[in-house]
């Protein structure tokens, strides 16, 4: 019973709200005739405003002046024309291009011969006869001395034109002189302009007026309509018998409501006057809908507003709002913002408080922002010279910039194209030009030719290294090897035990003579390779080369040389691998015992400079020292190249590994006969 009632309070409440509509949208079509009127006056009274104005008036008589200077002008005349009025009459050159289309013309001379006409003409033909026809008619006449002479044949407002007319002949000389630099005055020539009705029409609702616009009495009725509609969506809910405003179409978010009301009030008002223009005041159905659908949306976004007053503010903007749930992420994302630009103005900040004045670049730019900055005050300090000012100043700094990026662009193009010849291989390729900011880069340039020439060099020199290690590995392995095979051959065909044993002697000396070899190459690639584990120990120096000299003392005497010995008062200890360092004074020795004259002095000297020890020792070489000695530490490269002497090749090689594994320094040096050897250890 309960459901029953309420639901034809319901109803009645939809009929109340339908009824108050409709009886709205009756008491705005009620009044449609008379604005219908009211529009017709408004636009009768824009159209009299534009056609009695002076901008269309003139316009008769600048075409006139126009066609004259066009009649015997060449084609690139016209364009030369066309051009000096583009530059200094441009609003003149485009008033008459718009105006020029709805135009209807004839050109007479004093004979009455028509020189020229409008190419394409109404239904009509042009003529004084007919130009009552026109909606505008007139002819204007100019005697031998230029004196124009106005007279309208045909227009509604005839008189306001005519009086017009001559007020714009009077002043046209004083308000176009600039015209008399380049347009002749017309003389003995009669213009007819017309101008059809269409044609008028069209040319002032395009340029002067926007047609009929529906009068401010509709605007404001509809406008009072629409409040008192929204009033009335405030209090029928208040109502009791009614029922109304808790329905769930009045729920609606706010965005919603007011987005739908705004884009459907907007497009009403703006259709006002062609409401209005289409049935002639007359209304039909189609006004009868658009007007209720405007207030019912009226009604309808009232009462979703009306909200607020019910759920209060904070309610209603939480649970009837769109924004209220991405209120948080827009929160965060102006957030966001507002620490990036400050980080951003921070960073700034702190690389101008950076900047080094100091430095010449730096006080270079900003003696150039300070002399820009004082340039730009004194010019702003003119008006119209001013801009003059700014334009030239403009230019100049523009020249100033280009002839600076240009000159740029020069020095540049040299650095690229050194660049060029050295990435084609051309390590010799020179800068003589002067690369202003540049200029360290050829430094730098320089360097890169440097290091690649080393590079190369290094390169040349590995490869011819790796050539004789070749050659010097296969010489060295063949020797002992071929021994062995001679002898190998000829002990099986020998029948005398002498022989034999003779034979077996020389094959046990070559044979350990390969395995030396072999295993001192197999050293010197381990050390190389870095592949080698040493044993650290406190190690006395002195006393780990006596003892190496003495077990050498037979070789050494027979080689018949004198060893003189210098060491240092104080025992020397050196944390180093014994075994490694026995090698180094071992091969050192056997070197100075295998090349060193006989019958000579050599000179060694162990002591301490600094935090360092150092090895020093010298001899007088047995040959003449002709090779190179930063390549004489390399694999298989010995001091005699014919390489007639026994030995590996491999002693100084595994000498210079050795050092170098235990973190010292091998230096050796030729001076004449003379050939050192020094070693250097922290």
């Amino acid at each position: 019973m309960l459901d029953t009632k309420l639901k034809n309070r319901h109803k009645l409440a939809a009929i109340w709200i339908a009824f108050t509509m409709i009886a709205a949208t009756i008491m705005v079509m009620a009044q449609y005739h008379g604005w219908y009127q009211e529009a017709q006056k408004q636009a009768e009274r824009a159209k009299r405003s534009s056609a009695t104005s002076q901008s269309f008036l003139e316009q008769f008589i600048e075409t006139s002046y126009i066609l004259y200077n066009s009649e015997n002008t060449e084609e690139n005349d016209q364009k030369e024309l066309r051009k000096w009025m583009g530059n200094y009459m441009p609003e003149e050159l485009n008033d008459f291009d718009c105006f020029y289309p709805y135009l209807e013309y004839q050109v007479k001379d004093e004979n009455g011969k028509i020189i020229t006409k409008s190419v394409v003409e109404s239904e009509q033909s042009l003529s004084e006869n007919k130009l009552s026809s026109y909606a505008i008619g007139m002819i204007i006449t100019y005697d031998e001395n230029g004196t124009p002479e106005v007279t309208i044949r045909q227009s509604d407002y005839k008189k306001e034109q005519t009086t017009y007319l001559r007020e714009i002949l009077n002043r046209f000389d004083e308000n176009h002189e600039e015209w008399k630099e380049q347009l002749s005055v017309p003389q003995n020539r009669t213009y007819l302009f017309a101008m059809t009705e269409d044609n008028m029409q069209t040319y002032l609702d395009d340029w002067y007026y926007e047609g009929m616009d529906a009068p401010d009495q509709m605007y404001s009725m509809i406008a009072m309509l629409m409040a008192v509609l929204a009033i009335l969506a405030c209090l029928y809910p208040a109502i009791p018998f009614l029922q109304t405003g808790r329905e769930k179409i009045f729920q609606a978010p706010f965005e919603a409501a007011a987005a739908v009301f705004l884009a459907v009030t907007v497009v009403a008002f703006n259709q006002c006057g062609w409401l209005l223009k289409r049935s002639k005041g007359m209304i039909d159905i189609l006004d009868f809908a658009v007007w209720t659908l405007v207030f019912a949306v009226t009604y309808w976004a009232a009462s979703c507003v009306r909200q607020i007053f019910v759920m209060g503010v904070r309610t209603y903007i939480r649970e009837r709002t769109w924004i209220c749930p991405v209120w948080r992420y827009i929160k965060k994302a102006v957030i966001f913002v507002v620490n990036k630009g400050r980080e951003w103005i921070r960073k700034e900040y702190q690389a101008f408080m950076s900047i080094d004045f100091k430095e010449k670049n730096n006080r270079i730019i900003l003696k150039i922002v300070l002399w820009n900055f004082v340039i730009l005050t004194a010019i702003c300090c003119f008006w119209f010279f001013g801009i003059m000012a700014l334009v030239v100043y403009s230019v100049v700094l523009f020249l100033i910039i280009r002839k600076v990026y240009r000159d740029l662009q020069k020095k540049y193009a040299v650095l690229l194209k050194a660049t060029e010849e050295i990435a084609k291989g051309n390590l010799e390729v020179e800068i003589t030009e002067d690369l202003g900011i540049f200029a360290p880069f050829k430094t730098e340039i320089e360097k890169i030719q440097t290091g690649f020439k080393k590079a190369v060099d290094e390169e040349v020199k590995s490869q011819r290294m790796k050539t004789e290690l070749i050659t010097n590995v296969s010489h060295d392995l063949k020797t002992p090897l071929t021994a062995i095979i001679t002898y190998v051959n000829l002990l099986k065909e020998e029948k005398d035990p002498e022989k034999q044993k003779e034979y077996i002697d020389v094959l046990d000396r070559k044979s350990m003579r390969l395995k030396v070899l072999i295993e001192d190459l197999f050293e010197v690639s381990k050390a190389s390779s870095k592949n080698v584990t040493l044993n650290i120990t406190d190690v006395d120096i002195v006393n780990l080369f006596k003892q190496v000299k003495l077990e050498l003392e037979d070789k050494i005497t027979k080689a018949d040389l004198d060893f003189r010995c210098k060491f240092d008062p104080e025992k020397i200890i050196v944390s180093l691998d014994s075994q490694k360092t026995y090698r180094i004074f071992e091969n050192l020795l056997m070197n100075i015992v295998k090349y060193a004259l006989p019958h000579t002095r050599v000179y060694v000297d162990i002591c301490r400079e600094g935090e360092e020890t150092i090895v020093r020792m010298k001899n007088v070489s047995a040959k003449e020292l002709d090779f190179n000695p930063e390549e004489i530490t390399e694999r298989f490269v010995r001091g005699d190249s014919s390489r007639n002497t026994e030995g590996s090749g491999l002693g100084l090689a595994i000498v210079k590994s050795f050092v170098e594994l235990q973190k010292g320094k091998l230096k050796i040096e030729t001076e004449a006969d003379l050939f050192k050897v020094e070693i250097r250890w922290k």
